[in-house]
């Protein structure tokens, strides 16, 4: 399947204009004061819903004075090869690890970090024996301004976001290609919540590196959108559907495109447990592909399982 960039803009503004009807808080709402004549609406936990995928945001900025500290999961078994044509290409598995670390410098302002860890087993390919490469990625560190706040009273919270990942990368063959750069990133996001029971969460925004690489590979622009639906059953269980959408322009090695440029869509549940007494969640999403279109043949994850386990931190 070929997808144009017009073509993807005009599913990714499609999807922002239906994504305006939603997204969620990380930080507990203030109750509404009952009326004579109206019964009071039962709010939302709050951290009820949130988005499994670290790449989800949403609208929302931590809550103030307060420290989100996230840890992610992603396990994906490279296994299949898409867009084959008969030349092959190495499978491997692929395991990230991200911290994120997000403190609400005010109740519209926040401050974040997030170190990372990959850990990749590639097989043997050709007369190549199989390879462990692992090692820091490039950590992330950045902020964010919530221009809406459902908290405060506007009808959905909206945030924009600015960020660079740090040259904390590995260099040598046995650490990620185009890793080590400075590089930066964008994006706006929304959450609306429907007391008590929906909340939906959306993110878009683009990667840049700005420099070459480890192994003498620049990267390309990567365009990014994600989005998180989560019915609230109780302030201890929601189950939802997330996806994430990424476009990959062609890298370069040494000068050289490399032709390696990728549409890549995952769809797939989710489920959140909830401890609101010790402000904790547990989080598990399994994602599947509905769109892969790569320039050459690629390892492709058939299924990517996801892990998040979060805490909100007050003093």
């Amino acid at each position: 399947m070929v997808v144009t960039n017009k073509r993807l803009h005009q599913i990714i503004l499609c999807g922002l204009s239906i994504s305006c009807l939603s997204n969620v808080q990380a930080a507990s709402a203030v109750e509404e004061q009952p009326s004579d004549t109206v019964q009071q609406t039962k709010k939302m936990g709050g951290l009820s819903g949130t988005p499994v995928n670290t790449a989800i945001s949403g609208g929302l900025s931590a809550p103030e004075k307060k420290l989100l500290t996230v840890f992610n999961a992603s396990f994906r078994d490279k296994s299949n090869i898409v867009d084959d044509n008969g030349k092959g290409a190495r499978t491997l598995s692929n395991d990230i690890y991200l911290l994120k670390l997000r403190y609400g410098f005010t109740d519209s302002v926040e401050f974040f970090m997030v170190p990372g860890y990959i850990n990749n087993k590639l097989d043997s390919f050709s007369n190549t024996p199989s390879t462990d490469i692992h090692g820091p990625t490039d950590f992330g560190f950045g902020g964010t301004y919530m221009f809406l706040g459902q908290r405060q009273g506007d009808p959905l919270s909206a945030a924009v976001t600015f960020a660079v990942n740090m040259p904390t990368g590995q260099q040598g063959s046995n650490h990620p290609a185009g890793s080590d750069v400075w590089s930066y990133q964008a994006k706006i996001g929304m959450t609306k919540v429907w007391h008590p029971n929906h909340r939906f969460d959306t993110d878009i925004g683009f990667v840049q590196p700005t420099e070459t690489g480890n192994g003498g590979v620049r990267k390309d622009t990567t365009l990014t959108w994600q989005g998180s639906y989560h019915y609230v059953f109780n302030d201890n269980f929601d189950v939802g559907l997330e996806f994430t959408l990424d476009k990959t322009q062609d890298s370069e090695r040494n000068g050289v495109t490399m032709r390696n440029g990728y549409t890549e869509m995952y769809v797939g549940p989710a489920a959140n447990y909830c401890l609101p007494k010790w402000n904790m969640w547990l989080g598990v999403n399994v994602l599947f592909p509905v769109l892969r279109d790569y320039d050459i043949p690629t390892a492709s994850d058939d299924i990517r399982i996801e892990v998040k386990l979060g805490k909100v931190w007050s003093w």
